[in-house]
């Protein structure tokens, strides 16, 4: 597999929107839960409610593809499911780190707030690093990958400001 195939297969819109989703649920539920368990138990199981979802509507998005029109239903359904879950899986496996530094606060390896003020500014890090690789994807000047990079963190400077001002 080449390079740029790589970063299009890591790098999707569903990856970025994990990241977007943890992080905004981590604004909100933050702020009422008073323990980092209580904030990593809510983003989790949403994060999982909005992954199936993601898979679901991908699913019956795709059960009429013309590819498809004279395949038996069950077969199509079957395709259809696993390619969503294969478009799909960035969104998990993107919502993993930001919710790992809020475990670090259930373990006691820092304190709560600083669990969740982490975990927004690593997905800051991680959506710059998700915008460049996918600008990276199609083009090799430096300085519109950097400009990805940094639209793309944008989104989750965006959160930490919301949540500067709810807190």
């Amino acid at each position: 597999m080449r390079e740029a195939e790589r970063v299009r297969t890591i790098a999707t819109e569903p990856a970025i929107y994990g990241v977007v989703l943890v992080a905004g649920l981590v604004v909100v539920v933050g702020e009422s839960a008073e323990a980092s368990w209580d904030v990593f138990a809510k983003v989790f199981l949403t994060v999982l409610v909005f992954w199936a979802a993601h898979v679901y509507a991908g699913t019956v998005a795709h059960l009429g593809d013309e590819p498809m029109s004279g395949v038996p239903l069950p077969t199509r359904v079957l395709t259809a499911g696993r390619e969503a879950v294969v478009h799909s899986w960035g969104m998990l496996l993107t919502s993993m780190l930001p919710l790992l530094v809020i475990l670090l606060g259930h373990v006691g390896v820092i304190d709560d707030q600083q669990a969740v003020w982490g975990s927004l500014w690593t997905s800051v890090a991680l959506l710059g690093v998700l915008g460049y690789a996918k600008v990276a994807a199609w083009t090799a000047n430096p300085w519109v990958r950097l400009a990805g990079g940094g639209i793309t963190s944008a989104l989750g400077l965006l959160l930490v400001l919301l949540k500067s001002w709810v807190h």
